[in-house]
């Protein structure tokens, strides 16, 4: 398979006409680009040619199948460089070319249709930077197994924290996007700290616990220089963090059930408390009729 770029010129005049351009992406193919151009819009790049590399298009909900597709990209296109891996035409290429079907396979464009901002995010870069490289339908594969995958030759299951990360998009917004992402060590250690306080410890792991921990991750640059730090060093510290939530959260769950278990007993005491005082007004109530009735009788006899 011979990898291409978008040409620059051909690029932008794709993005500056998308909305009049629209209707043609639900074609399956993106033939109609050259003759919409007038050219074609591909240019040869000078990499050599790679096998052509099937991705996993079976799962029901295709998130399911990132962790796969992730690794599988990966490994064919390794010999990227960081500084290659961010040129958006080359991924706009692959998005546009071979795996056109696969782009609208993941984002579920027949059953939920296609929009502008689809086409933006996933097929070109539509936000700025590192944020680009996660949302574009082939960068985001690569770029997630290059900081997840485990650089060891000798490692059991080398793409075990991207499987992880590709469980859920949110995860992989608190992995990447954020100010210490660059540093593959650092990802590295967040998330295998997060997956093992999961799996080994039994501890919830939501989104809101993840993004409390990315948080903590910023605070702790602020604090030292990550980069120096060993990995096992910031594993530790954010194992030690998901701890410390989960006791906070269980307090909180016990507080909960707490008020709840007192609530039915304030509750009994309140219904006691109104039946004496209606069983007191009746009473009095018949008492009231009883010396008005005597009043009347005595009233009679005279």
């Amino acid at each position: 398979m011979k990898l291409y770029l978008v040409e620059s010129t051909s690029l932008d005049a794709l993005k500056q006409n998308l909305p009049s351009l629209l209707t043609e992406f639900n074609q399956d193919n993106c033939d109609w680009i050259e003759e919409k151009l007038g050219k074609s819009p591909f240019i040869a790049t000078k990499f050599p040619e790679i096998p052509q590399f099937s991705l996993d298009m079976t799962a029901e909900d295709p998130s399911k199948a990132d962790g796969k597709n992730a690794e599988i990209v990966y490994e064919n296109l390794k010999f990227l460089s960081d500084s290659q891996a961010t040129d958006e035409r080359f991924w706009a290429a692959l998005c546009l070319r071979e795996y056109w079907p696969f782009v609208r396979y993941r984002w579920s464009f027949e059953k939920k249709g296609i929009t502008v901002a689809n086409i933006e995010q996933h097929v070109f870069f539509g936000y700025g930077g590192r944020r680009s490289l996660t949302r574009n339908t082939m960068s985001r594969l690569w770029w997630v197994a290059r900081f997840t995958v485990d650089p060891d030759p000798n490692s059991d299951d080398p793409y075990r924290l991207t499987r992880f990360a590709c469980e859920n998009a949110d995860t992989v917004m608190h992995a990447m996007e954020r100010n210490t992402s660059n540093n593959r060590a650092i990802n590295r250690a967040f998330l295998s700290a997060i997956l093992d306080a999961r799996d080994k410890e039994g501890l919830i792991m939501n989104t809101d616990i993840i993004g409390e921990l990315a948080i903590y991750l910023n605070l702790l640059g602020g604090t030292y220089i990550l980069d120096c730090l060993p990995e096992q060093v910031i594993y530790d510290k954010i194992i030690a963090k998901a701890r410390e939530i989960d006791r906070r959260q269980k307090e909180k769950l016990s507080q909960k059930a707490e008020a709840k278990q007192k609530q039915p007993a304030s509750t009994n005491t309140e219904k006691k408390t109104a039946t004496l005082t209606e069983n007191k007004k009746a009473a009095q109530s018949k008492s009231f009729r009883s010396f008005v009735e005597s009043l009347s009788r005595k009233h009679r006899k005279r």
